[in-house]
């Protein structure tokens, strides 16, 4: 597969859903960040619309149960059949970098194991948490897995980092590396919420309702941030099937990104080899669903340790389908899963069905620790 790099610059503020219903009695509803799926279904809806996919056709094969790709190759002609083996990975934040061989900076979240001294955000070094080696009076894991506790050898009071990594911050967290603070973009440099309030309109009169006032925050990012996306176009896919991603409908509320394709896609940092006692991690970069809530089968019977704050709650519409998508819990990107060894045959994405591997959940980077 060829890997495109591609550019999503906000022509407005944007507005993305999470998992909650938005009804009467529900006062403020706030925009989230775009997630996988929505970034996936924005291309490949374009993409079919520009090919004169038949959406009926569509809908009906998905209801029958039949893949995705499948229903592609029903629903469109037989030059747009490559849509179905089409991969979508991101979105990340970005923005441009001055240096113009790298064109620009992708932004990942910050580990979750990373931490800095509680009040103070200034250019010290980060804290890294990681794996304790030596017994802990107390800690009794479960006899077939033998996961050690996270520890930080430092007397000093810390909370978790927010914002994102930088590049640079990115290979030294994974080189097992001091994390400078000043690697850390806080989120508020990246992107804020634009608050609007809205009058609800009742249908069959198209008057104003009484009572029914509800505001929304909607996602506007800062000046020179944009959102990156990488497309993975199957060997199969005619010269310049890109081209009439232009502009795209992405989000709700009618809104549009201006699109285009970057000279090469962002370099991702290569992966670290472990050498002699140093073991191998996995840091998430977009979030991903799992069978099995924050294990991944991929590298079950291999994990030491684990840092996942939380889950990110998540459903949608289904276009194709016509009905609201089933809520689901995913892993937040971020999250630090410490291995024993790497698996040979490991994946390059941690996401456990075909279509979520298809929409870009689980997309990850390696790196190494030691124990403490």
């Amino acid at each position: 597969m060829k890997t495109v790099g591609l550019c999503l610059e906000a022509l407005d503020v944007l507005f993305f859903r999470d998992g909650r219903p938005f009804m009467d009695g529900t006062e403020q509803m706030l925009s989230g960040l775009p997630l996988p799926q929505t970034l996936a279904g924005a291309i490949c809806t374009a993409l079919m619309q520009a090919a004169g996919c038949n959406f009926d056709r569509l809908r009906h094969a998905l209801e029958e149960g039949k893949p995705f790709a499948e229903a592609v190759r029903e629903a469109c002609n037989t030059e747009a059949h490559w849509i179905g083996a089409l991969a979508v990975r991101g979105p990340w934040l970005a923005r441009w970098d001055k240096n113009p061989a790298t064109l620009c900076e992708v932004l990942v979240p910050a580990p979750a194991t990373l931490h800095w001294a509680k009040g103070k955000t200034g250019g010290q070094p980060l804290f890294a948490l990681a794996p304790l080696g030596e017994e802990l009076p107390g800690w009794h894991p479960v006899p077939e897995e033998q996961r050690r506790p996270l520890w930080l050898k430092a007397s000093v009071i810390t909370e978790p980092v927010e914002g994102y990594l930088t590049p640079a911050g990115l290979s030294h967290f994974l080189e097992g590396k001091p994390v400078s603070a000043t690697e850390v973009v806080p989120a508020g440099d990246l992107f804020g919420l634009d608050y609007r309030i809205g009058i609800g309109i009742s249908p069959e009169r198209l008057v104003s309702e009484e009572s029914q006032i509800y505001g929304r925050g909607f996602l506007a990012l800062k000046q020179g941030v944009f959102l990156y996306a990488e497309v993975c176009l199957p060997d199969d896919a005619p010269q310049g099937v890109l081209d009439p991603l232009t502009t795209l409908a992405f989000g709700g509320e009618s809104r549009h990104v201006l699109c285009h394709r970057l000279e090469r896609p962002f370099a991702w940092p290569h992966e670290v080899p472990s050498t002699g006692e140093q073991k191998p991690l996995v840091l998430l970069t977009t979030p991903c669903v799992f069978e099995h809530g924050w294990k991944p089968k991929a590298l079950a019977g291999r994990l030491t340790a684990a840092a996942v704050s939380g889950s990110v709650a998540f459903s949608g519409w289904d276009l194709a389908r016509g009905g609201p998508k089933p809520t689901r819990f995913a892993v937040p990107a971020g999250s630090v899963y410490f291995l024993d060894d790497l698996p040979d045959d490991a994946p390059s994405l941690l996401a456990e069905t075909e279509d979520d591997r298809r929409q870009g959940w689980g997309c990850y980077v390696t790196g190494v620790w030691n124990y403490v």
